[in-house]
């Protein structure tokens, strides 16, 4: 199955584990998507250095950081992402489009690592990657063939660290 022009993976997609949007202000990002959504509470997490290592961003090393406020929609984790430091895809995002979706993500796979290599090998790059206290990530650029969207796999998501903070508290 597949358009022509279309770069195909032969990955299958077990489910959509995370829907990302990238804001200016991480506390107002929780208020406004709390407010009219009535999601929450959010659990908030610093990837920084020490715990943010092996940062790579467009095929360089990388020196971004950024805040995260994670909150649970039946299945589906909602993400707030504040950048805080250096280039990114965040960045990026906020200077060509201002708020709003970035990302889809999936951390259901068996091997993660396969499927990196699979949209490698599709044509699909790695935009930005990261290593956070044991929980490696992947954004793949694929904002041509998702109509902007941004798509994210991650190895060892069960890991994460406890929060930094929760919102409310």
């Amino acid at each position: 199955m597949g358009s022509e022009g279309i770069p195909q993976t032969d990955v299958e997609l077990p489910e959509l584990s995370q829907v990302a949007f990238v804001v200016e202000d991480i506390e107002d990002g929780m208020d406004r998507f709390g407010g009219l959504l009535g999601i929450g509470p959010w659990e908030i997490h610093r990837f920084e250095p020490p715990a943010l290592t092996d940062r790579t961003f467009r095929g360089e090393d990388g020196e971004f950081s950024m805040v995260l406020a994670l909150t649970q929609l039946g299945d589906t984790m909602i993400e707030l992402i504040e950048p805080l430091e250096g280039p990114s895809i965040y960045t990026e995002h906020l200077e060509e489009h201002g708020e709003g979706l970035h990302h889809v993500a999936c951390f259901a796979f068996e091997d993660p690592h396969a499927v990196v290599e699979a949209f490698e090998d599709a044509g699909m790059p790695v935009l930005q990657s990261g290593n956070y206290d044991g929980v490696e990530f992947w954004y793949f650029d694929t904002a041509d063939e998702l109509n902007g969207a941004i798509f994210e796999t991650a190895a060892n998501v069960d890991s994460i660290p406890e929060p930094d903070a929760t919102y409310p508290d």
